[in-house]
């Protein structure tokens, strides 16, 4: 097949060409690319090593000093067919070129500095020329400007390392420019036909067209390039009518950009043509330009067009790094992203972690949507608060009426707050968990437990208001949350918001210390577990009274509170994850705010799954630092219990915070009501009945 040649070249020009130079691509990548790079390996890639479709996009040069990058951004990851189409569209609209890529993220930095970069070019160059030789790049020339990266996310210091490649073959022969030389649009056609020409590239890229295209002199029209054979007929002097015009990203008035080099490869592969006029367009005012655009005379090398062959050269098109050295490039985000953002990601990063290899079922969201109440913001209420933190759980209410006045023990407090009497325990802990953690909304509540067997109306209607105010607070605080932790230092403050959850079906888990010894434990719904206060055969009643100071503060070892409060948080982690339907220990229905409270206590057996994922959900973890034991134990509710029977929670739920005053006021008048009430007085007159008959005191009988 004879090549095509234009007419107004002379044969003497061909001995003044000199190699033409292509300005090569520059990577502009977005902060928000590497956001979403991120959060697509925590919550999605994981250890795979998959190739990433991505794209980048590209306009004509802006600015007659700077060139235009190829820049990548959070939309850069649109895989599925609607956000793909969405992406090209947005493109078109701003007048920019679509890029095909492919991102090979790995997984540590010595993979990085040894992944095998040749083959990566040597493939995307493969495809390149498959795409020029089998015609597709004729039909979407957006092919030809493919690219590849390869990158590593160092997600604990967010720093990211990455290296572009931008396929093209290094050919034996290589294209040259023809004299005159390269040269401006307006120079080479003169004003008139250059104006024309501009104006015509310029609706052809803002009508949505192809980042190349072919322009024909004589129509003043614009033309896909798969209308080369119909416009130019084999002939030479038709072939000089018409242009290869193409968006060029180089602002250097001397030589195109980097784009240009695979369309002259496909224009000599599958046009067959020696020489071929070309037009670079850039738009420095937002519109294409004769002045700006560039037009040169290209001498093309033969080349055979087939897609079974192997590429007419080497690869080459590796991006230099900053110091204009063969490198990576690395993009240090840790030190310019909002800190409270940058908190937030390292507090999800252990939990997300553990979804690649150790704990694929964990759900992150949903322990992040967990509100949490902790009644007590004390030692134990410190631990909890902190251990809630690390599990990544975002809003937390902590209550309290005491001061701050012991430190040491209590993790979220420092010596200033001791100062002038004590700050409220329940407002300093929440402000220190946001100094933690800004993300966290954490609020502290001022207010006092009702207790029973604590005479504190005597008669005074206004401290009658307060204690009911209280109730109705405490009450309001429960029902908007989904899990209580009951932490507080006595008994008697557990037995109000162990009947208010009872009543109100909600989770609630205790947490209780004794000197060498802890108690963790829940009761909920479904088959009901026993409360704090189903082993009780007495009613809870004051305990500071009659007291020496050592038996009146919570005296423990150190350790304890620590042990207990991260239990407790793991405790409900587990429940969190436990499965929908019936659960391997019998327990059944779910709470009312969703969360399932399986009942079993005992490993499951031989081969068998855990009730979670987490294991087993026991109801009780009783442990003993003196002996560094710990032991299981389960109890259904006792139908007498003085805080979870149907009779106090019935009484509750009819009257709200006026019958917990009803009941606190009789139980100060009557230190037997709520034995009365649930019929443990009559249980303990039986057993004494029993214990009198049973009893051998018969001297005679001897």
């Amino acid at each position: 097949m004879t090549r095509e040649t234009t007419a107004d070249v002379d044969d003497d020009d061909l001995g003044a060409a000199e190699v033409l130079r292509f300005e090569p691509w520059q990577s502009a990548v977005d902060p928000g690319f590497f956001a979403e790079l991120a959060r697509r390996k925590l919550d999605s890639i994981g250890l795979s090593e998959a190739p990433l479709r991505v794209t980048a996009t590209y306009a004509p040069a802006q600015h007659a000093l700077v060139s235009s990058p190829a820049s990548m951004a959070r939309a850069s990851f649109a895989e599925d067919g609607d956000d793909a189409a969405a992406r090209a569209a947005d493109a078109r609209a701003a007048t920019r070129a679509l890029m095909p890529g492919t991102l090979h993220n790995v997984n540590t930095f010595e993979r990085f500095k040894t992944f095998d970069r040749a083959r990566v070019l040597a493939d995307a160059a493969g495809a390149l020329w498959s795409q020029i030789a089998s015609g597709a790049a004729e039909e979407d020339p957006s092919l030809l400007n493919r690219f590849a990266v390869v990158a590593f996310a160092d997600l604990k210091r967010w720093s990211f390392y990455y290296w572009f490649a931008f396929p093209a073959m290094k050919l034996t022969d290589p294209v040259k420019v023809l004299n005159p030389g390269v040269r401006s649009l307006t120079a080479a056609w003169g004003e008139d036909v250059a104006v024309k020409a501009a104006a015509a590239c310029d609706a052809w890229l803002k009508g949505g067209g192809a980042f190349a295209w072919l322009y024909s002199r004589s129509t003043g029209a614009c033309y896909s390039l798969t209308a080369w054979k119909a416009l130019t007929g084999g002939n030479a002097a038709s072939a000089d009518d018409v242009a290869l015009a193409f968006a060029d990203a180089c602002c250097a008035k001397t030589h195109p950009g980097w784009a240009l080099r695979n369309l002259a490869l496909l224009a000599a592969a599958r046009w067959n043509v020696e020489r071929l006029r070309v037009v670079a367009a850039r738009s420095p005012a937002g519109r294409i330009s004769a002045d700006a655009c560039l037009h040169m005379t290209l001498a093309l090398p033969a080349i055979a067009a087939d897609a079974g062959a192997l590429p007419p050269g080497p690869a080459v098109g590796w991006e230099l790094n900053a110091k204009g050295r063969a490198g990576p490039r690395c993009a240090d985000l840790g030190a310019s992203m909002d800190p409270t953002r940058l908190a937030t990601q390292a507090v999800d990063l252990n939990l997300k972690l553990m979804r690649w290899r150790l704990l694929p079922e964990l759900d992150a969201d949903a322990l992040a949507s967990t509100r949490c109440l902790l009644l007590g913001a004390g030692t134990l209420g410190c631990a909890v608060a902190r251990c809630l933190l690390g599990w990544g759980v975002r809003a937390i209410t902590l209550l309290d009426s005491g001061k701050v006045s012991n430190p040491a023990r209590q993790s979220l407090f420092e010596f200033d707050d001791c100062l002038d009497g004590g700050a409220p325990k329940a407002s300093t802990a929440a402000a220190r968990l946001k100094k933690i953690f800004p993300g966290v909304d954490a609020r502290g509540v001022r207010a006092s437990i009702p207790m029973p067997g604590h005479h504190a109306c005597d008669g005074d209607d206004e401290e009658t208001k307060r204690v009911l105010k209280d109730v109705d607070d405490i009450d309001a605080l429960i029902e908007t949350h989904d899990v209580v932790f009951l932490l507080t230092d006595t008994r008697e403050s557990r037995w109000l918001p162990t009947l208010m959850c009872a009543a109100k079906n909600k989770l609630l888990i205790n947490a209780a210390l004794g000197f060498d010894s802890y108690l963790v434990m829940r009761h909920g719904a479904g088959r009901r577990l026993g409360c704090y206060f189903c082993n009780d055969v007495m009613a809870p009643g004051n305990s500071t009274r009659d007291r020496t100071l050592d038996q009146q503060c919570t005296v423990t070892r150190p350790g304890l509170a620590p042990i207990a409060g991260a239990l407790a948080v793991e405790m409900m982690v587990a429940l969190r994850h436990a499965p929908p339907g019936p659960d391997p220990g019998g327990g059944g229905a779910p709470t009312a705010t969703g969360i399932r409270l399986p009942a079993s206590t005992a490993p499951p057996p031989l081969g068998a799954d855990p009730p979670t994922p987490l294991g087993i959900v026991p109801h009780q973890v009783r442990g003993q630092l003196a002996e560094y034991a710990q032991r299981l134990f389960a109890a259904p509710a006792y139908p007498k219990c003085t805080a979870c029977s149907r009779v106090v929670v019935n009484a509750y739920r009819g009257g709200g915070g006026a019958g917990v005053g009803e009941m606190k006021t009789e139980a100060e008048a009557h230190p037997t009501f709520l034995e009365d009430a649930t019929g443990l007085t009559e249980m303990r007159a039986a057993a004494d009945d029993a214990e009198w008959v049973g009893s051998d005191s018969d001297a005679d009988d001897f």
